[in-house]
């Protein structure tokens, strides 16, 4: 087994839905709930921000504004990730985010709610959801084939459930299916490493259908771990540790 330390990175993953799902890999040998009471507006930016750079980033994310944030980029010398002699970081909100991918999803998300007529709801819904499983695959293809790249360090964010969830949270099929393939990822890494930190900046709420960020993230690790309610801030100092 390799001596890779793997971050699978998974936006909204909800430690409700985990344990209702049975997904056993994502539990792994020790799972809990982050503490992300410390931001005031724990949004994605804020928290993979602070997670990577080790530090709470929600007053210097936000003052950019809504529409700015997204262009973050901290240096490499900023987050922990320097540690590491060879790491490899796919698609990290502030680090080397796909804005592409990003900015057309929110623009359909915009048309979405704006839309008052039903069949272009249902078409760009349909698209949006179309995109979100694309991107999903080439982020998994990525992430997989890294692992036998001889990275001492490897993290894949995966926005799948963030992204399809804010839509769809209310179809318990679709999110059934989410999470059984993000738990079979799991189980792909598993089988090439024995250091794997699961982490979720935050969770996700039912509102009507529609899902919404919830007021802590998930995270699990390989090894037995006493962590009890850790900050998003806490696990670069862990994961240089092993």
């Amino acid at each position: 087994m390799g001596n890779v330390i793997v971050v699978y990175a998974i936006d909204a993953l909800e430690h409700i839905l985990v344990e209702k799902f049975q997904n056993k890999n994502l539990m792994q040998t020790t799972y809990g709930k982050t503490d992300i009471t410390q931001f005031s507006q724990p949004r994605t930016m804020v928290l993979w921000s602070s997670f990577m750079t080790c530090e709470d980033k929600e007053q210097a994310v936000l003052s950019l504004g809504d529409e700015k944030m997204w262009g973050v980029r901290w240096p490499l010398e900023e987050t922990f990730f320097k540690e590491f002699k060879n790491p490899k970081i796919i698609d990290l909100p502030g680090f080397n985010y796909d804005m592409d991918v990003h900015d057309k999803s929110r623009a359909l998300l915009k048309e979405y709610f704006e839309s008052e007529d039903r069949q272009t709801k249902a078409e760009v819904k349909k698209q949006y959801n179309q995109d979100a499983y694309q991107h999903h695959r080439s982020v998994k293809k990525e992430f997989l084939e890294s692992l036998e790249d001889g990275h001492d360090f490897v993290l894949g964010y995966f926005s799948a459930a963030d992204v399809l969830g804010h839509l769809n949270f209310g179809n318990k099929t679709m999110m059934r299916m989410i999470y059984k393939d993000l738990d079979e990822i799991a189980a792909e890494v598993q089988k090439k490493t024995d250091k794997i930190l699961v982490l979720s900046d935050h969770g996700m709420k039912a509102i009507g259908e529609f899902g919404d960020h919830s007021e802590y993230g998930f995270y699990s690790t390989s090894w037995e771990s006493n962590l009890e309610h850790p900050r998003i801030t806490d696990f670069g100092d862990i994961l240089t540790r092993l």
